[in-house]
This record gives structure tokens, C-alpha cells and sequence, in this order.
């Protein structure tokens, strides 16, 4: 059912998260950063069953101007809470987990 009007919700949160990388990236070397505590994101979204024989239901995100129709489909609103943590590998080859500080032009 995705068209020009809808996204996947991992597709929604999966550019999130390479907006927050790039924002990182590009403050590399700035003297003003930003840290990241929690990001909130309310979005309009359908969701639907899938009948291809596969069970599952599918979170779309809608262009709440887009006025588009959806059969055999419930519109919601759904806000998330994301934390953005960093997972950064220390030399012996354990993982730790910090609270994602991003590094951003004034």
C-alpha cells in the first residue's frame, strides 16, 4: 500500500537517525555543540494488515495534507520518545553505551 504519500515507519526512523549522523559530522571541529537528550517525533500514521498470507500489521506514515483514501486501514497518531545513545567499541572489544552528543554549526 506504500505510494508517494506514505513511508515505512523504520524508513521515517532510519533517516532520523542519518539526519543526526550528518549533523554530527558536519560540527566536526566547531566549537559550539549540541547534545542530543531525547528526540521526539509525533507522526500520522495508517495501520494495516497485511494479507499476502503474511501475518503482520505495517505502521505508514501519511502526508497528513496528501487527503489520501486507505481501504481496510485506521489512521492514528503516534508519538515516539527516542533516546539517541552512541555505542562505541573501547579497545578491548567490549561495547559502552553514552548518550549521543551532537556536534553542530552555530
Amino acid at each position: 500500500m506504500t505510494d508517494n504519500t506514505t513511508l515505512e515507519l523504520a524508513d521515517v526512523i532510519t533517516g532520523l537517525r542519518k539526519e543526526l549522523i550528518k549533523a554530527q559530522q558536519e560540527g566536526d571541529g566547531e566549537s559550539i555543540r549540541f547534545n542530543v537528550n531525547n528526540v521526539e517525533v509525533e507522526l500520522e500514521t495508517v495501520v494495516t494488515k497485511e494479507a499476502d498470507g503474511k501475518l503482520g500489521v505495517k505502521f505508514l506514515v501519511v502526508d497528513a495534507n496528501a487527503g489520501g483514501k486507505y481501504q481496510n486501514a485506521s489512521k492514528q497518531k503516534i508519538k515516539l520518545s527516542l533516546e539517541a545513545v552512541e555505542i562505541i567499541e573501547n579497545a578491548d572489544g567490549t561495547k559502552t553505551t553514552r548518550g549521543l552528543k551532537i556536534k553542530d554549526k552555530a
